[in-house]
């Protein structure tokens, strides 16, 4: 096979540019949707880290701030409190997050009160951040990046190519593979740069990695690697000559928004012109190259659209099947309002038993709790389609219910300094906002939620035609509104007895 550089240019010069302007911004729009996420080279992500840098540069509190939190860090045992985690460790974070993720500090000391209350929770929410981003950033991306080249690789021979071809790959038949590959290839990647000329070598001789997983998913990481070093056998130094002819690519890369119009689409392109090179030069055979249409010319138009062997992802499609189709929109909306009534008839009787009097426990006028309603609207619409699996449904309730209250009391406590529940007192609890026999009560609610009054609720409101149903409904809505724009107005119900503001 004759390797020809003009060619290769040409190809993925036709396939960024010349295909249409539609075709373009496609994939303009892909470039800068991997740029912004972090899944691209560096230097196409300076503009968004830029943000990030002048926030830091121009806000001196920052700086006290990340000393208020590192003081804390060592005056408390958090090693006691959690095991492996060192004071050091917590401060090494900090310091990572006031460099890299300035944006999340400035964010959590809006309110500056609050921050000062709850220096544990702010560097609490920094440490999972923490490691979110680093299995975002080994794990998630990496394979993100695969679904990239998949988009890249069907845009060279279909003439029109939708966005969500990017999760393609991504059927969970296939993902851990495609995630041990993907994390196999970088892993090997990031080694062989420590020897520099190793790293340039393993670089092009792995190069069609990438690619053979966005062909073929389920191929094997020992297969991938071999048929890589086939199809690079004898063209590694002509691959990297080409790069370089490529210069004037990571020239305009240095500028922010004009290399994601232009640099990107061109690289991804080329990227994708190498594999389609080497697959199709008839020197290497093999049963893992598994799509028809990617042996044919490129930009040959023909009836219809291509057929791969790759459908769509159809984890949304199976995920709305699966969703429970026994209930209308009214439905929920009245099971919204049941739920909200009986949350405030639960929290006003319970202090009514307890401290006998009567007070409005809700945060609101009206006699509605807006997260009791919210919490089992959505637990019958998540989880109902789970009801045959008692033991997994109440799992997930809890899980649900958790995440809906700690958030719920953050919210309030973060926007409007209120406190509306502690539970600092009771066993197992999380900073005050939840606790073991809060979720108790909720995941024995949700079970009745989703066993008995869900299907009470639709029946009965069945019993009245669509009309009379969307009639109550809409009243409903508009007096909830009501109810939330005075307190937006006057500020939320507040008083002895239904928590307080914090000073």
């Amino acid at each position: 096979m004759m390797w020809n550089y003009r060619e290769i240019r040409k190809r993925s010069f036709d396939t960024a540019f010349r295909k249409g302007k539609k075709s373009w911004l496609v994939l303009v729009a892909v470039a800068f949707l991997f740029s912004f996420i972090g899944a691209s080279n560096e230097s196409q992500t300076m503009f968004i880290d830029f943000g990030d840098k002048y926030i830091d540069a121009n806000d001196p509190a920052i700086s006290g701030n990340v000393d208020m939190l590192k003081e804390y860090a060592q005056q408390t045992s958090i090693d006691k409190k959690i095991p492996f985690l060192t004071a050091e460790h917590v401060i090494a974070i900090i310091d990572g997050a006031s460099k890299g993720a300035t944006w999340v500090l400035k964010l959590l000391a809006v309110n500056f009160a609050y921050f000062q209350r709850n220096k544990g929770e702010v560097i609490a929410v920094l440490i999972i951040g923490a490691v979110i981003a680093s299995i975002i950033k080994f794990f998630i991306l990496n394979v993100i990046i695969v679904g990239r080249n998949r988009f890249v690789m069907e845009n060279r021979f279909s003439k029109k190519v939708y966005i969500r071809r990017i999760f393609a790959p991504f059927h969970k038949d296939t993902i851990i593979n495609v995630t041990k590959v993907m994390f196999m290839y970088n892993m090997v990647i990031y080694l062989w740069t420590f020897t520099i000329v190793g790293g340039i070598y393993k670089y092009y001789q792995y190069a069609a990695i990438p690619y053979l997983v966005a062909e073929n998913p389920n191929i094997k990481w020992k297969d991938a690697k071999n048929l890589s070093k086939q199809m690079t056998k004898g063209f590694k130094w002509k691959m990297f000559i080409t790069s370089l002819s490529y210069f004037y690519i990571w020239l305009l890369e240095l500028i922010p928004v004009l290399g994601l119009i232009f640099a990107v689409p061109l690289e991804m392109t080329l990227d994708a012109e190498y594999y389609f090179t080497l697959r199709n030069s008839g020197r290497v055979k093999s049963d893992l190259f598994i799509e028809d249409a990617f042996s044919k010319a490129p930009y040959v138009e023909e009836k219809g659209e291509l057929e791969y062997k790759l459908q769509d992802l159809s984890f949304i499609r199976d995920r709305i099947k699966g969703i429970s189709r026994r209930y209308s929109i009214t439905d929920y909306i009245f099971m919204f309002f049941i739920f909200c009534l009986i949350g405030w008839l639960w929290e006003c009787g319970y202090h009514l038993f307890r401290n006998h009097e009567f007070v409005n426990r809700g945060t609101l006028y009206g006699p509605w709790i807006p997260i009791y309603g919210v919490g089992g609207s959505l637990i019958v619409l998540l989880l109902d389609r789970f009801r045959d699996n008692k033991l997994k449904l109440l799992v997930l309730i809890v899980s649900l219910c958790a995440v809906l209250e700690y958030l719920a009391s953050f919210i309030l406590e973060f926007m409007f300094n209120s406190s509306y529940w502690n539970y600092k007192n009771e066993f197992l609890n999380i900073n005050g906002r939840i606790c073991f026999a809060g979720l108790a009560a909720f995941a024995i609610g949700g079970m009745a939620g989703i066993y008995i009054l869900a299907p009470a609720i639709s029946e009965f409101v069945g019993r009245f035609s669509k009309k009379k149903q969307i009639m109550v409904a809409v009243l409903l809505c508009i007096a909830f509104l009501a109810d939330l724009v005075i307190c937006m107005i006057f500020g939320f119900n507040s008083g002895s007895g239904v928590g307080g503001n914090f000073s």
